[in-house]
């Protein structure tokens, strides 16, 4: 399962590598990178959802608690299946 972090700004102190490197870590065999880059909204970071051995439900929540702990902006939204959904929301 696809899934992509919409995201305007990182949280103070941190940068690009390291949020890369906290999301690979919290996903750990569950799920893995496989993109980032820029579009017309800001930033993304593309993640393939293990979902044959574990329900991808856990991972989403994980990284949902994750970017709402670490204070990403507001305006940050988790796009599962083409929809996407304010982490605060």
């Amino acid at each position: 399962m696809e899934m992509l972090i919409h995201y305007t700004g990182l949280p103070k102190g941190m940068d690009q590598e390291e949020f890369k490197l906290a999301v690979a870590n919290l996903l750990e065999d569950d799920g893995w990178l496989t993109g980032s880059g820029e579009d017309e909204n800001g930033h993304y970071l593309e993640l393939e959802l293990e979902d044959e051995r574990v329900n991808p439900k856990h991972c989403i929540v994980a990284v949902r608690g994750y970017l709402c702990g670490a204070g990403f902006p507001s305006d940050t939204a988790l796009e599962l299946a083409g929809m996407a959904t304010n982490i605060y929301g």
